[in-house]
């Protein structure tokens, strides 16, 4: 039997909850350790919304978690949550220039895009990123695009079947709504900092990219509504704003944009990403 390990943890990402043909929902998480020496984490798969309340996390909130690792994941940062084992602790906030997070996530050091897809096209290994900082060359650009709506009559059958389903966690007498189904991509296209570096596409998986959509979608010019959040607001010239990336297991080289952090752009001890 695998070993387990208990994890403390400072949630970055909760990304969008995926769906599966297995009928199942879950969500990936990127974290950073809280201990002497900061590293990457990947908590997969994580059923969020059958979490019970007092489970849920938020954003930048400390999660202590049993875990295994997985035997079909060989990124080194991943791990399987134990189910049950999650509990929540203080949240850093944004203090003193979001100093609290920013003492955390400097030491995480950064990469260039170019260099994580060289360094995962031989495929996943124990001594090879899947989990980064970069900062992009300049202010990246959001696309917004429609999706295939074939696959989105697909995710939205399996969304049903799986609300269908009964959980563990589950109140009967409570109606489980289907995941909604989100018919538009978003992606970010932006230059990393190698001086050869072509251009990078990527989607963005971010929770918080599909809550701004529903958010603003019925209003007139809600494309620009986005934009002004996730290009004018977090990218703005007063904030010191990277890039959290992750790849994908079965395409290693392929990446995908995690989440923003944006904190304000002043000097800070330790300073961020030096």
């Amino acid at each position: 039997m695998r070993e387990e390990n208990e994890l403390r943890v400072m949630i970055l990402v909760k990304a969008t909850p995926v769906l599966t043909s297995q009928l199942e929902e879950s969500m990936c998480v990127a974290a950073v350790t809280l201990d002497a020496n900061p590293r990457w984490i990947r908590l997969h798969p994580i059923p969020f919304r059958d979490l019970a309340d007092e489970s849920k996390f938020r954003k930048y909130e400390e999660v202590v978690v049993r875990a295994i690792r997985p035997t079909s994941d060989r990124r080194p940062e991943s791990w399987k949550p134990i189910e049950n084992s999650i509990e929540v602790g203080r949240f850093f906030g944004t203090e003193r220039a979001w100093s609290a997070r920013r003492e955390r996530i400097s030491p995480l050091g950064e990469r260039t895009m170019c260099e994580l897809i060289e360094f995962n096209e031989a495929g996943s290994g124990p001594s090879t990123p899947s989990l980064a900082i970069v900062r992009p060359a300049d202010p990246p650009q959001l696309l917004i695009n429609p999706r295939d709506p074939a696959k989105i009559r697909e995710s939205q059958e399996i969304a049903e079947a799986i609300a269908a389903r009964p959980s563990l966690f589950d109140d009967p007498a409570i109606e489980k709504r289907p995941l909604e189904v989100i018919p538009w991509r978003f992606r970010y296209s932006y230059r990393c900092r190698t001086d050869e570096c072509n251009g990078h596409k990527q989607t963005i998986i971010d929770w918080e990219v599909e809550s701004l959509w529903r958010k603003v979608r019925n209003r007139a010019g809600w494309e620009d509504l986005m934009r002004r959040k996730f290009e004018d607001e977090m990218w703005a010239p007063t904030r010191d704003s990277v890039l959290f990336v992750g790849n994908v297991a079965r395409r290693p080289w392929q990446f995908l944009v995690l989440g923003v952090f944006w904190p304000p752009d002043q000097p800070l001890q330790p300073s961020l990403l030096q």
